[in-house]
């Protein structure tokens, strides 16, 4: 029974709203994991079939009752409490007190969160890879379409979009990599671990693993305990680094989508001039892109919770510790605020649209096939890069102060260049005009990861098969825990059949 003498504030700050409202969540997984510990319980007989049976029952009915939404956690007990305290109300106190022997709250507490977000990483996974898939057939639209590169926010070299697709596709796949490691540390399981030394109870840790769908045992019990918080530090560690670079693609984007870029524009999906959201109220032209600004700031939000739940973690002796109770809240905020923003970036690859024209005037405009001169020049002559990257270097400069494009620098202001360096250089006017045009120079770049037409489609071929066999292991994970809930209730059941026989 509560004390009389604990204060009403007290028990809001420890039981807190926002947390009850979490757990609310979790109500499936925690009789789910319950349900396992008492088939364990009965095959070792530690509890009597009739008693091991009553529970099942009762916990089977109170999973309906969660489904209906007639299933409330009390606010002055908790999840845990609130759900023993109904098995008691429907078996009795020395059969529903039972479900508790050989357990803690603490290992109790661990396998719910673990088995919730074992179930979060797959769904993240899948629509990573949903992302992935959106970036790939944006580059297989564009293999050939010529974009301007950037460094420090300067003119570099042309690329491709098809590449700057891949650049973005790799990120995300890296990460879903990260994701997958990261759920290899909800492969062990807690339960067994009890407060963080043990039982006299002669229980089989291994049961119960099986039963949940795990691949072991979290072996030394205050290791597990101390540690509860670690598996959900690594998932985050993997959102973290979707939120970077959530952050980045969107940041590219609104830059590109600029009328003084212009090479880019977002569909109706996303942006309409006159709305009411994405328009403006007195400045009747503008079309605003909302959705990635916010994207943008709940990146940082997400990277933002990384650092606090490092923060909360930190410094912690070992054994269980109220304070990381704070890890599910911003575990779970940075779930949702991950979850929201890979479907608005699927809306928003879904509709865009790519300006090839304005692209390929960028990159004739801007210089930046500057390099791919010097290139040539340094191949044909075999005289080292750097003194020839000096003497074109000379001549685009004069040309830029003048206001002359590149296409229109000749052979002869090369040569004299050259010259007064004590240096010829041989190249025709049509050799030259050659060398400036965008398309040829890409498909120049024919090495690994090039931007030539051939190894792009190489590239692409080779992240489809990688986004396949990802797809093939989330679905092979989430059959694996669908496996596991049918063995449980199916070995509840036989207890419950038993008991009625």
């Amino acid at each position: 029974m509560i004390s009389k003498n604990l204060s009403s504030n007290v028990m809001k700050y420890i039981v807190s709203p926002i947390q009850v409202e979490i757990d609310q969540k979790m109500v499936p997984f925690d009789i789910w994991g319950t349900m396992a510990h008492v088939v364990m319980l009965q095959k070792t007989h530690i509890l009597s079939i009739s008693k091991a049976g009553k529970i099942l029952q009762a916990l089977q009915d109170l999973n309906e009752e969660h489904e209906d939404g007639m299933f409330k956690i009390d606010l002055q007990k908790g999840a845990q409490l609130t759900i023993e305290t109904k098995i008691v109300e429907k078996v009795g106190e020395e059969a529903g007190l039972s479900a508790h022997t050989a357990r803690s709250r603490n290992d109790q507490v661990m396998v719910t969160e673990m088995l919730f977000l074992r179930e979060e990483i797959l769904k993240v996974q899948a629509k990573i890879l949903d992302v992935s898939l959106a970036l790939l057939d944006l580059s297989k639209e564009h293999i050939e379409t010529v974009f301007p590169g950037y460094t420090h926010m300067q003119p570099a070299k042309p690329t491709t979009f098809a590449h700057w697709c891949l650049a973005y596709c790799d990120a995300l796949l890296r990460i879903c990599k990260q994701l997958q490691n990261s759920y290899e540390l909800y492969g062990l399981c807690p339960l067994g671990a009890v407060e963080s030394y043990g039982t006299s109870w002669p229980i089989d840790r291994k049961m119960t693993a099986d039963l949940l769908g795990f691949n072991g045992v979290w072996e030394v019990p205050l290791d597990a305990i101390s540690s509860r918080w670690f598996p959900q530090l690594a998932f985050l560690d993997g959102l973290n680094q979707f939120g970077i670079v959530a952050s980045k693609l969107a940041t590219d984007l609104l830059l590109y989508s600029t009328f003084e870029f212009g090479l880019v524009s977002f569909g109706e999906n996303v942006s309409q001039r006159l709305h009411p959201i994405t328009g403006s109220s007195v400045m009747a032209q503008k079309k605003n892109p909302d959705a990635l600004e916010l994207v943008r700031s709940i990146s940082s939000q997400i990277t933002g919770f990384h650092q606090i739940v490092s923060g909360i973690l930190a410094g912690l002796p070992s054994g269980y510790n109220r304070d990381g109770r704070e890890v599910k809240e911003y575990m779970t905020l940075s779930l949702g605020k991950t979850n929201m923003t890979l479907v608005v970036l699927l809306d928003v690859l879904v509709g865009l649209m790519v300006h090839k024209d304005k692209a390929l005037s960028l990159v004739k405009a801007n210089y930046s096939l500057t390099t791919d001169l010097a290139d040539y020049l340094s191949q044909k002559s075999d005289l080292p890069y750097r003194l020839v990257y000096k003497i074109i270097g000379e001549v685009v400069d004069m040309a830029m102060e003048n206001g002359k494009s590149l296409e229109a620098i000749t052979t002869l202001e090369i040569q004299e260049a050259a010259q007064a360096h004590n240096i010829s250089f041989e190249i025709t006017s049509d050799e030259l005009k050659s060398v400036l045009d965008p398309v040829v120079a890409l498909g120049k770049r024919k090495h690994i990861g090039g931007t030539n037409t051939g190894v792009t489609k190489k590239m692409i071929t080779s992240k489809e098969q990688k986004i396949k066999m990802f797809k093939t292991w989330v679905a092979s994970h989430g059959g694996k825990i669908l496996k596991a809930k049918v063995k449980t209730q199916e070995e509840s059941q036989r207890i419950i059949n038993n008991l009625n026989i």
